[in-house]
């Protein structure tokens, strides 16, 4: 919110001006268009706003927030939140004063620009396309694009007005003072134009990008009447003026030089995608806190504390391709892909992920990027939490020391580790008994029944004799 805007509060009063109903065409750009941008909490406040609209213009009949807040079932600042999306793309004109009955708001609705115009708006389009992504895009530009009517061969036989009906040709010179004061009150109100940020003023070298593609053979006279689209992609990536000029030289044509705007924005979004809404905010505020917060528990030497830094400042592509260079090697499309997709996950800051880069690429050496490798790695650093650079550099130290070696059972001349028998508690207790029954002195009555049984063992053999 403006610092000059004054703090809302339910109970401060709002008047909608009238404004014509949108028609379908319109109601369909909304809809498929500006949604995606505002989305659908901001919808039903443009929704709820149109549905309060007054047919006359006074103050005296104005509305409290409060009405506004139980139709739309939410607080007050979601409502605001919700209107500076309105009004940042143009659908709303918010102005404030404070008369008698005390302050109020005029919420003033404006018409989506047609298809044609919001594809040609830089900001707008460039948008649009980080928000639903390229297939997206693609198909909203196809759905809003008229097909193409060959009349090359047609002949025009459509029938004039003053043929099919008869007209006052004095009412048409001197036009009735009715028709006159119709027009007057339905005359359309301008459309305020959407208050954009000005990038004249942003610090852009145009005279290193174009001697940079002056080299290339890029039509320069394109490149001064696409200032718009340039500065507006360098400024919502972070684009510096040679990446620029790399990626106007990759979508220029080789004859003409010259070169599809569309297509440079289409490549710029393949590039540069990134996490979107609030996942890529809480990612960053995660590590900013992580970073102040985690106490230093390796001693960094010189070149990792470089390494660190280098991983701070540079985006993952621009860090790979300093590896690459030192490596004496070069960035493959599959490498640029595979640090798309993961910076585009979310799941990691790009510094950790600069850490991940070079780790498989100095420390296991390896050539380029694997897939499997740079997913396992940064897999197994998201679960441990790794937010730092600094906390990547400990956790691989940490991996990297010896693990303590404990007493191995002694082995037999085999090579086998002697086998520890188990006894069950029966075969105890029969060992135990005979073991006592050892240690006793026999009795003489079992002495007498001893030499009793051997007795009658002697005579049973005798007659068997």
């Amino acid at each position: 919110m403006p610092e000059n805007e004054p703090g809302l509060s339910p109970k401060t009063g709002f008047v909608v001006p009238m404004t014509a109903v949108l028609s379908t065409t319109e109601q369909q750009v909304f809809a498929e268009l500006y949604l995606p941008l505002i989305g659908p909490l901001a919808y039903s406040l443009a929704a709820a706003l149109r549905s309060l609209q007054a047919p006359t213009m006074e103050l005296s009949n104005r509305r409290s927030h409060t009405e506004l807040l139980g139709i739309l079932n939410v607080d007050l600042p979601a409502v605001l939140a919700a209107r500076k999306k309105l009004e940042a793309t143009g659908l709303l004109r918010s102005y404030y004063q404070q008369d008698d009955l005390g302050e109020a708001y005029i919420y003033d609705l404006q018409r989506p620009l047609p298809a044609a115009q919001f594809f040609a708006d830089d900001l707008l389009s460039v948008l649009l396309l980080d928000t639903v992504g390229e297939l997206r895009y693609q198909q909203l530009a196809d759905q809003f694009t008229p097909a193409p009517l060959d009349l090359k061969t047609a002949t025009d036989v459509s029938a004039n007005l003053l043929d099919v009906f008869h007209i006052d040709s004095q009412k048409v010179t001197h036009v009735p003072a009715e028709i006159q004061a119709v027009r007057a009150d339905m005359t359309p109100r301008e459309a305020t134009p959407i208050s954009m940020p000005d990038l004249t003023d942003e610090a852009f070298d145009w005279q290193v990008l174009g001697q940079i593609l002056k080299q290339n053979y890029v039509d320069l006279k394109q490149v001064a009447s696409s200032r718009q689209l340039i500065m507006t992609e360098s400024r919502v990536y972070g684009i510096s003026e040679i990446e620029m000029a790399k990626l106007i030289s990759e979508v220029a044509s080789l004859t003409t030089g010259r070169f599809d705007e569309s297509q440079l924005k289409l490549l710029i979004a393949r590039r540069y995608e990134r996490p979107t809404g609030s996942s890529a905010e809480q990612l960053e505020a995660r590590a900013a806190a992580a970073s102040a917060t985690a106490p230093t528990t390796i001693k960094l030497s010189t070149a990792e504390q470089q390494v660190v830094n280098f991983a701070k400042q540079l985006s993952p592509h621009e860090f790979l391709e300093m590896l690459k260079q030192e490596k004496h090697g070069f960035v493959t499309s599959g490498e640029g892909r595979l640090v798309h997709d993961l910076v585009n996950r979310g799941v990691l800051p790009n510094a950790v992920i600069n850490m991940v880069i070079y780790y498989l690429l100095q420390n296991r050496e390896l050539a380029a990027l694997n897939k499997n490798l740079l997913e396992t790695v940064a897999n197994d650093w998201q679960q441990h939490d790794i937010m730092t650079p600094e906390a990547a550099l400990s956790y691989l130290h940490e991996r990297q020391q010896p693990k303590p070696t404990s007493k191995r059972p002694s082995r037999a001349r085999n090579g086998r580790a002697p086998r520890k028998e188990i006894v069950p508690k029966w075969a105890q207790k029969q060992a135990s008994g005979a073991a006592k029954a050892g240690t006793n002195q026999i009795t003489a009555a079992q002495r007498k029944q001893l030499a009793e049984r051997l007795a009658k063992l002697e005579a049973n053999s005798e007659k068997g004799d």
